[in-house]
This record gives C-alpha cells, structure tokens and sequence, in this order.
C-alpha cells in the first residue's frame, strides 16, 4: 500500500542523495586523478545512455526550451568542477557539511524566480536542520580560502541549476534535461582532460566506470524529483547527505563522532520528516 505521507519527489530525492553520497566517496578515493577526468568519465558514460535511451523512445534530442537547457548545464558544469576539486582537496566530513547550505539557496532561488510559495514553518525546518549540521561539525581549519570558495560555489551553482530543472518540467523530459548536460560538459571537460591526463590503473578503471553510471542514475532520480514536487518540498532531503557522509566515513575511514555528532544527526532528521509531513498536512 502506498505510503500517505511521502511523495514521489521525496523518494527519488532520498534515492538521489544515497548514491550521491555513494559517488563522493568514489571520487574521494581517487583524489590523484585530475578532476576534469573525472567529470568526462561521468559524462561520456551518461551520454552513452541517454543517447541510447532517446532513440529508444523517439525523442527529440534537441529539446524544447532549448536556452534554459542550456543554461542548465553551463550551471551544472560549474556546480560539478567546484564540488569534484573541493571533494579532493578537503576533508570528505567538512565538505558535505558546509555545501549543505545549497536546500537553503534553492529555496531562495525557488522564491524570487519560480515564484513559489515557501510556508513559515518550513524555514524553521530547513532552520532544524542546519543547526543539525553546525552540530555534527564545526567550521574545519584545514580547509583554506581556494576550497571553501569551490564549496560554496559548488551550492550556488547547484541551486540555479536545480531550479532551472523546476522551470523546465512543463518543456523538456527529463532524460532530455541530463543529455544537454553531457553535450555541455563533454567539449568543456574533453580538453582540459588532455592536457592533465592520468592513466587510471586497475581496479581505478572500476571505479571511474562506477562513477559514471550511479553518478547518471543519481541526476537522473534528482531531475525526476524537481519534476515531481515542489522545490521546498523536496530539497530539505539534502540534508541526509550529511548523514551518509558521516555513516560511509565511519565505515570506510575509521572516523568516529562524539555525541555532538549524534545529536546533530538527529536534528538533522528531525527537520526533513518535520517538513515531510507538514507539505503532506498542508496538501
């Protein structure tokens, strides 16, 4: 029987964020391959499927609302570059902690462009769990000026290209959305691939293939998601990242919390079921 509280937007976001969180920790271990690599393995991959997926189906490749498509995957690319140089340089914890801002620049994006109507006990929600978040870990000093910059614009980025996703449902699908996004990244991250090349050796060609294909099927459940649901309904998710990220650290890197962590984790959940239910009373 299906679930009265949850929508489908907040399931495929759930689903988007857990392979997320998944594909940091891949692009984590692979922190000697330059990052444009990185991001061409995950977009040549994606393309592959999406071009086969398109002709499959008989859609136009081109798409409908072809300037946002665009714009889309200009934003996408630049979101993608910060948060790759930013998941390599930094510690994996303080990364996912601080680029958790990003529900709340969406939320404001969602606000002033999309016009879409945020109630108040959402922001005490959204609020919850950011507090959460300055629980579980505080501002990192091993993080300097150059990365937290890529962090921050990694969210910023996210955000607009997030909400262009919004705009779009009514134009374009969203397999057609994630093509552009490759015919975007491919021409920007193809060159600048070759001229830092490293060759990926053994168990490392696993592993970029891995990152391309959950990295696919995770913009793929997060275009669905914006498709699905309202922007504030649905981006609160995001802040589970920040307990996958702590859960894959203790189970791969030996980390451990104390109960300021623990504490955090439960804020954190408190606010996203908290804002689950009150966009379903609302309904």
């Amino acid at each position: 029987m299906p679930n009265r509280y949850i929508s489908k937007g907040i399931i495929f976001m759930f689903g988007a964020t857990m392979l997320f969180s998944v594909m940091q920790v891949l692009v984590k271990y692979l922190n000697h391959i330059p990052v444009y690599e990185l991001i061409l393995f995950r977009a040549g991959i994606s393309f592959v499927i999406c071009f086969g997926t398109i002709k499959s189906q008989g859609i136009s490749m081109l798409g409908n609302n072809k300037r946002l498509l665009l714009l889309r995957g200009l934003f996408g690319v630049a979101s993608l570059s910060c948060f790759f140089y930013a998941l390599q340089n930094a510690p994996l914890g303080s990364v996912v902690t601080i680029v958790n801002i990003k529900p709340l620049l969406i939320l404001v994006v969602a606000m002033i462009w999309l016009k879409e109507t945020v109630l108040p006990r959402q922001w005490l929600f959204f609020s919850i769990s950011f507090l959460g978040i300055l629980f579980m870990e505080r501002f990192d000093s091993r993080i300097d000026p150059i990365e937290l910059a890529s962090i921050i614009g990694a969210a910023f980025f996210a955000s607009i290209a997030h909400s262009i996703v919004r705009k779009l449902k009514q134009t374009d699908k969203p397999i057609v959305i994630l093509f552009y996004f490759t015919l975007i990244t491919l021409p920007i991250a193809g060159p600048l691939s070759y001229y830092y090349w490293v060759t990926p050796v053994g168990l490392e060609w696993l592993i970029l293939l891995s990152i391309g294909l959950i990295t696919h099927f995770a913009q793929l459940l997060l275009t669905m998601a914006y498709q699905a649901d309202k922007v504030a309904n649905v981006s609160n998710m995001y802040y589970l990242g920040i307990v996958f990220a702590f859960g894959f650290g203790y189970l791969f890197f030996d980390e451990h919390y104390g109960v300021m962590s623990i504490v955090g984790m439960l804020l954190v959940l408190i606010g996203i079921f908290s804002n689950i239910f009150l966009v379903k009373k609302e309904a």
